[in-house]
């Protein structure tokens, strides 16, 4: 179990390797670019955070608990791997890299040339969390936690905290031949002097169990809100006036995930359940995972 946390764990870490990578890129950005740079993480990130709430309607009508560990593959739209980048008047225009995108670019001007900076050149981004489940009458509370976690070599820390809740809806309806269930969750992931991820969501879901076998669907909607913090180092050559001094910028973004569609199925074998679903939002979202229910 213990290496099975920490494999999940380094899968955490690799949405917060995305952006140690590109944390001094932003220091070649005005606040407005960043904004449009990183805009795409924002809405990866937050669906990231929105996915695994689920695997089956039912819940327990007693007592359950149960550890998993939700793997998470979003892919990256095309439109969503440049920008235009919005730069002072005279200057050349053109689209350059996002964060997820490839090389940066040069444009000219009256003031001499703006240089923007490449991205990761990634087109999927994985992620994984672990999370824990207790049921009691109908109703389950889902907890998601790391401790602070230290990343790159500046010290910052990542740690994260999520509660959810879950209630069958089913159970007032006699007879009903499926399993009815709505849930809400809340996440929160923190990287220090960095980043800062506060991410919400409802849905409502349903399965029907079929021996092994449990074929799920679901409809949520949700947002999701992620706060960048950095300093721009000044260059007193830069075509851009912004980009001259040092200034310490705050960015906030919302996401573009607000609704999504999920569809899926889980295999219970004995305590073991595995699942997969995939969710139709703003990003395609692929999410896999591993349960253990008692």
């Amino acid at each position: 179990m213990k290496k099975l946390l920490t494999f999940f764990v380094l899968f955490v870490l690799c949405s917060g390797s995305v952006l140690s990578q590109v944390e001094d890129r932003f220091a070649a950005l005005t606040e407005k670019n960043v904004q449009l740079y990183a805009q795409p993480f924002a809405t990866a990130f937050g669906t990231a955070m929105n996915s695994g709430g689920y695997h089956s309607a039912d819940v327990a009508s007693l007592f359950g608990f149960s550890i998993s560990f939700q793997g998470m593959y979003m892919l990256i739209p095309d439109d969503d791997l440049t920008f235009t980048p919005t730069l002072p008047d005279g200057y050349t225009s053109g689209p350059t890299a996002t964060i997820f995108g490839d090389k940066g670019a040069a444009y000219a001007g009256p003031a001499g040339y703006i240089t923007t900076p490449p991205g990761v050149n990634l087109s999927a981004m994985p992620m994984a969390l672990p999370q824990i489940g207790i049921s009691l009458m109908g109703t389950e509370v889902l907890f998601r936690y790391l401790p602070e976690i230290k990343i790159g070599d500046s010290g910052e820390k990542l740690s994260l905290f999520g509660i959810g809740a879950k209630h069958s809806i089913s159970r007032y309806i006699p007879l009903i031949p499926i399993d009815v269930a709505v849930q809400v969750l809340y996440s929160k992931l923190e990287i220090t002097d960095l980043l800062e991820s506060k991410n919400l969501a409802f849905n409502a879901h349903a399965s029907k169990t079929f021996g092994v076998f449990t074929p799920y669907f679901g409809l949520q909607y949700e947002s999701s809100s992620l706060d960048l913090s950095y300093t721009i180092k000044g260059d007193p050559a830069s075509g851009d006036p912004e980009l001259r001094t040092d200034k310490k910028v705050g960015v906030s973004l919302d996401g573009d995930n607000t609704f999504r569609t999920t569809l899926g199925a889980a295999l219970k074998l004995a305590i073991f359940v595995l699942n997969a679903d995939v969710n139709l939002g703003a990003q395609t979202t692929f999410t896999g995972g591993l349960s253990f229910e008692f």
